[in-house]
């Protein structure tokens, strides 16, 4: 628990990385929405550093004051994050039809999985093992759009965005199997890592069939797909 601050921080740093074109505008004019929305996961990233910190070096009293600002934050990256898969839906996103409903389906079932972490985070607030596991969960929400960036950007063989979403997925799940490893030759087999592997296996694997729903694409107009 000591150095755990350290992993997080690398995590912060590779979402940094990969975004940090978006945030600079690098892929097109900066706007509010999105604005809000990195600030809001920066903070969120930021504070799951100073958190670790001020756990594993006893300062639980601060721990505690920081923790209570994550009642606030947490809905609001979740609402900002809705209106940017909003807006990268709408006639004025960049991507293909495809890939935004790809994007979009990638985006709610993070969410979704996001918000779960967080509540049983805090449902199980007074079980340290557990508490720890489900709010370092929330940083592998982030960690698939950030790599499949940062690939597409910096790796040509894969064609972009769209190409880099199954290895960055991929790594994310190699580090989760890894986790639940080392818990289990602790005698833990029963850890939140699974939950967060599950979703992230289950969203890979329906990602690019998401499009060829009608139930789904029927969804994405009503959320702010146009119609054809």
């Amino acid at each position: 628990m000591r150095h755990l601050y350290l992993a997080f921080a690398l995590a912060f740093a590779v979402t940094l990385f990969g975004f940090w074109p978006s945030f600079t505008g690098g892929l097109g004019p900066l706007d509010p929405i999105r604005m809000v929305h990195g600030a809001l996961a920066t903070t969120w990233m930021a504070m799951l550093v100073v958190q670790s910190w001020l756990i594993g070096h006893d300062h639980n009293r601060w721990h505690r004051w920081i923790g209570r600002t994550s009642l606030i934050i947490a809905p609001a990256l979740v609402v900002s994050a809705l209106v940017v898969v909003h807006d990268m839906l709408g006639p004025r996103s960049h991507f293909p039809v495809p890939l935004r409903l790809t994007l979009a389906w990638i985006d709610l079932w993070s969410l979704a999985l996001f918000s779960a972490l967080y509540g049983l985070a805090i449902a199980f607030r007074r079980t340290m093992v557990l508490h720890a596991r489900f709010m370092a969960s929330t940083v592998f929400v982030a960690l698939p759009p950030a790599l499949g960036r940062a690939y597409g950007m910096n790796i040509p063989s894969l064609h972009g965005l769209a190409g880099a979403l199954p290895p960055s997925f991929w790594t994310v799940e190699a580090v989760l199997v890894g986790l639940i490893l080392w818990d289990g030759f602790k005698g833990r087999w029963i850890t939140p890592w699974l939950l967060t592997l599950a979703v992230t296996a289950a969203v890979q694997m329906t990602m690019f069939q998401a499009p060829t729903w009608p139930t789904f694409v029927a969804f994405a107009r009503l959320i702010g797909l146009p119609a054809a």
